[in-house]
């Protein structure tokens, strides 16, 4: 099948279902700062962990470390599609979510492949709002009787980017991306009388937001030719430091019932991101097997809007582990000779601290890319995690994530240095 062909039938894909196959895919927890944060946007870096911080491909985009970008071969385009499937249960009831979203488009171009100098932009999910609660009460009032409050919320932040390497004299990567971060979240209160004549009410406050950022990274030599190792490659280091400025913030709380809709108040805020702090290894075994391990931290502790700190957030780290199995490509070797295989293991400490209780992640993970050709590929990823406690009446959820997406390369734009 040709690049645009597969292209277009997967923009087809992602607008019927978007448009027609949404519903709640989360937990109570993300209605707290930004809600959950995207750690990687590539089904390939969800099939070994969700990082990789120091790994590069001749022939995959990764955005999370600019550095990487001077290995790149060709052009490439990649994009995706994600299925997010959620048990969520407490030491009362169980409940099943789920929700289809697009997991984001990026392109690579390779510059001058003798200098490093790779580019690549594309537009990435960054934090992800998706949460809807159910309470019911009893008065003793009889003019008010029963009634119910929902509390729901929807939204996030996109991020926008270009970035760029450069690969200096010693070996060692450098890059750096221009970020610009947008979105709408919107967080909606809901009383519905049972059994009285009042009128339902709702109240809706809407958050629009905007700012920009910049990403840094780093990647070193390679440490085996260093070592003189034999059957290691490819060893190396890499740092990724992710930087934002305020988020300017336009909020409006409105209110709605049979009488209208009412404006009650409107303004403009900043939201306060902290820096998030990325650092990981990989290696090479044998020229077959791909190994990394990585570690990300950011302190949500000093999250802010409008100056005004939440005590339900904490600081967050994640350390993961990656393993990936790529054959060696000869002319000639079969679709199963060519196809790459992954896994990977991470543990997170959320962001989230709820009656003074943290919530922590487990995940486990598995991928594989299948040849649509030389240079194009099928990936799919698969990871099942768990999050969350039932202690304190609390929320565990179990999650399943299935990501599809294409890594596209063609031979545009290359410039043979002389």
């Amino acid at each position: 099948m040709k690049s645009k062909n597969v292209l277009i039938l997967f923009f087809v894909i992602t607008s019927i279902v978007n448009c027609d196959s949404f519903a709640q895919s989360s937990s109570s927890y993300t209605r707290f700062g930004i809600g959950d944060v995207d750690y990687s946007y590539s089904v390939r870096r969800m099939g070994m962990g969700q990082l990789g911080i120091s790994v590069a491909d001749i022939d995959f985009i990764s955005i999370i470390n600019p550095a990487s970008l001077y290995r790149i071969g060709k052009t490439r385009i990649e994009f995706s599609l994600n299925y997010n499937g959620t048990f969520l249960s407490n030491n009362i009831q169980k409940n099943y979510f789920a929700e289809t979203d697009f997991g984001g488009f990026t392109v690579g171009v390779p510059v001058s492949n003798k200098y490093g100098i790779g580019m690549a932009f594309g537009l990435v999910p960054f934090s992800n709002v998706s949460y809807k609660v159910l309470e019911r009460s009893n008065s003793t009032n009889p003019l008010i009787g029963d009634y119910e409050i929902e509390y729901s919320g929807k939204g996030g932040l996109s991020k926008v980017f270009i970035s760029s390497s450069y690969l200096l004299p010693i070996d060692m990567a450098i890059g750096a991306s221009l970020d610009y971060y947008f979105g709408n979240i919107n967080y909606n209160s809901q009383v519905n009388f049972i059994n009285s004549s009042s009128f339902s009410s709702e109240y809706e406050r809407n958050y629009q937001n905007r700012g920009i950022g910049g990403t840094f990274g780093i990647i070193s030599p390679d440490f085996s030719k260093l070592l003189e190792l034999k059957s290691i490659t490819d060893f190396r280091i890499g740092l990724a430091v992710n930087l934002f400025s305020s988020i300017k913030d336009d909020t409006m709380f409105t209110a709605k019932s049979v009488v209208g809709i009412d404006t009650l108040s409107s303004g403009t805020g900043e939201i306060n991101i902290p820096t998030k702090l990325s650092l990981g290894t990989s290696f090479v075994l044998n020229n077959k097997y791909l190994f990394s391990l990585d570690y990300s931290a950011q302190a949500w502790s000093k999250y802010s809007i409008n100056n005004v700190s939440i005590t339900a957030l904490r600081n967050a780290y994640k350390i993961s582990g990656g393993f990936e199995y790529r054959p060696i490509r000869v002319l000639g070797n079969t679709f199963w000779e060519q196809i790459i295989l992954r896994a990977g293991l991470s543990y997170e400490q959320t962001q989230y601290l709820i009656y003074g209780k943290g919530i922590n992640q487990y995940s486990a993970s598995l991928g594989v890319s299948l040849p649509l050709s030389n240079e194009n590929t099928l990936d799919v990823g698969l990871m099942y995690a768990r999050r969350g406690t039932k202690e304190l009446n609390l929320l565990q959820e179990d999650i399943i994530k299935l990501g599809i997406g294409f890594s596209l390369g063609e031979l545009w734009f290359l410039r043979q240095d002389k």
